[in-house]
């Protein structure tokens, strides 16, 4: 992968891991009561942020590689899936259907929090979404490392 592509990916891995830290952090304080909507609209943020992260990520993938973002209503889903095996599309790096499909949780969820109002959040959903982002970022950080050598 190209230098400044890795040292600008390793930026925003790094921001992620921050985030992921400050969602251990809050959980800590909710583990055995029922969260405030301070603390669901807190750890909301956190997710919303994650997601931007990973999104950030794949479009300096296509900066670097030269090709145009997706355009239209559904650029958030059509920029996901030119990551996933058999999509036909001219990126190099392919991650896995399980992690397309955790991430795709991840994008909806962003758009229902940017869209909605923290006091509709749901406990159950929010509560998945982040006792597996730890698992979810190191995934998708070992998927990435998978194409270290991919010319960029």
């Amino acid at each position: 992968m190209n230098p400044k592509l890795t040292d600008e990916i390793n930026i925003d891995i790094d921001s992620m891991l921050l985030i992921v830290s400050d969602i251990e952090h809050l959980l800590n304080e909710v583990v055995n009561n029922t969260p405030t909507n301070i603390h669901k609209t807190a750890l909301g943020g956190f997710v919303a942020q994650f997601y931007n992260g990973i999104e950030n990520i794949l479009k300096r993938i296509h900066k670097y590689l030269r090709i145009d973002l997706p355009k239209g209503e559904d650029w958030h889903i059509t920029l996901l899936d030119r990551f996933s095996i058999g999509s036909g599309s001219k990126i190099p790096i392919k991650l896995s259907n399980d992690l397309i499909e955790k991430l795709t949780d991840y994008r909806r969820f962003r758009h229902y929090f940017f869209h909605g109002y923290s006091h509709n959040l749901n406990w159950d959903i929010l509560k998945d979404a982040v006792i597996d982002i730890n698992e979810v970022l190191n995934q998708f950080i070992k998927e990435m490392k998978d194409y270290e050598n991919v010319p960029m």
